[in-house]
């Protein structure tokens, strides 16, 4: 009845998701023209640009799943994903770039199609065992690892164009061998989290939900955790503090009866019931369609390994474009004559258009700019109203008081 369970709750999800991915295509589409026309060339003039940077940031604005899922997550409000698009694409060129040159174990074996889950979407597996050992570069493996995730959906879309092709992923986390001294303290006081583990595990946790995350929303339809047991429920209270209700709905504890029952065995490793043999024997689907010309920009390492010490030595190879204006480029002021789009920044340049420069728009900007509006159409008339009322203040006030007046002025002066 679990499994029934599961396979109905993710078939409606499912369902929901494919109705308003074919409904909401004119949305995206005109989000995508409006970051082509208006986003990516203001990003050009602001980061000086130059030609690989740019085909590099296209690839990731033209994958209409990727814009697709950042609509829904805004409610298909075109104006609040363009303001978040704009950061992305900072952060994707100098964050997400150069962790994508260094060279990483591997994290993640996603099963090849056609293998798949009942409802067609690719069957990711982790274990946590693995991940234990990855000490400093965890962060990077990470990243390079999800962005191969939304890369494979792009690839799986390529060779759909005629059928449907799947959205998400369905994430079997297998913790068989995870070690719980790694999370705990003392062998005398295991009962509880030791603060500086639980500290770095929370932390961890929290980077990945709210850094990552929302600049990948959407890609998990699922998540089975599996050989789970009572001494792994620390680090869950852990993860469910930086996970939001609606990722929590979506995470499922199924014993190996109840896999089988939703994946059934000709989709899974033998060491999970499976027909599959053993996964080390499996192609890695993640590691098989990307080193091609398409994506030569997004994953060609540097010369050589790139280890710790010449990381360090090369941040100005990997940490992507400096920031730097282009001569050519002027900023004008939100509330200057000369701006097209009176209250928000614009770049003027001499090979484009004014564009406006997509950033958050403030309650005190908005506040700023009717109060400035409303100076420049009343201003002059409130200060002549302000010194007529003064005159004539001065005019009616009696004898005696204008004498008491200049007579205290007086003495000021005479004391300074």
């Amino acid at each position: 009845m679990a499994s029934q369970a599961i396979h109905s709750t993710l078939q409606k999800a499912n369902q929901k998701l494919v109705t308003q991915y074919d409904t909401n295509q004119p949305d995206v589409s005109a989000v995508q023209e409006a970051l082509n026309r208006d986003v990516l060339p203001l990003l050009t003039i602001e980061l000086g640009l130059q030609d690989i940077d740019i085909a590099w940031v296209t690839e990731w604005l033209n994958d209409k799943e990727s814009i697709f899922r950042l609509l829904r997550r805004h409610n298909f409000t075109r104006s609040f994903a363009l303001e978040e698009i704009r950061p992305i694409l900072i952060w994707r060129l100098h964050v997400l770039r150069p962790a994508l040159r260094a060279t990483h174990a591997k994290l993640l074996h996603c099963l090849p199609p056609p293998i798949a889950d009942p409802l067609g979407r690719p069957i990711v597996l982790v274990k946590i065992s693995s991940v234990q050992g990855f000490g400093m570069n965890l962060k990077d493996a990470v990243l390079q690892e999800v962005e191969l995730l939304r890369l494979h959906l792009r690839h799986l879309r390529d060779i759909h164009t005629n059928e449907r092709f799947p959205l998400q992923y369905i994430v079997l986390v297998d913790l068989q061998g995870v070690s719980i001294q790694k999370f705990v303290g003392p062998s005398s006081c295991r009962i509880q989290l030791s603060p500086s583990k639980f500290r770095k595990t929370f932390e961890f946790f929290s980077w990945l939900f709210t850094d990552v995350m929302p600049r990948y929303p959407g890609m998990l339809a699922a998540v089975f955790v599996l050989n789970y047991s009572w001494v792994h429920s620390g680090v869950w209270s852990a993860a469910k503090r930086a996970l939001p209700s609606s990722a929590i709905s979506r995470v499922f504890f199924p014993s190996r009866d109840q896999l089988l029952d939703y994946c059934s065995p000709a989709t899974l490793p033998a060491e999970y019931g499976g027909s599959l043999p053993t996964l080390d024997q499996i192609e890695d689907a993640l590691r098989s369609e990307y080193q091609t010309p398409r994506y030569p920009f997004a994953f060609s390492a540097a010369p050589g390994s790139v280890s710790s010490s010449s990381r360090s030595t090369d941040t100005k190879v990997l940490q992507g474009p400096s920031i730097k204006r282009c001569p050519s480029s002027v900023f004008l002021p939100p509330t200057s004559p000369l701006n097209p789009f009176f209250g928000y920044p614009v770049v003027a340049s001499s090979s484009s258009p004014h564009t406006i420069r997509h950033v958050r728009r403030r309650k005190r900007d908005l506040v700023r700019t009717l109060a400035v509006l409303w100076w420049q159409k009343w201003g002059p008339r409130c200060a002549i109203g302000l010194v007529s009322l003064l005159i004539l203040l001065v005019l009616t006030a009696p004898p005696a008081e204008l004498k008491r007046v200049a007579i205290s002025r007086l003495r000021r002066l005479l004391k300074r």
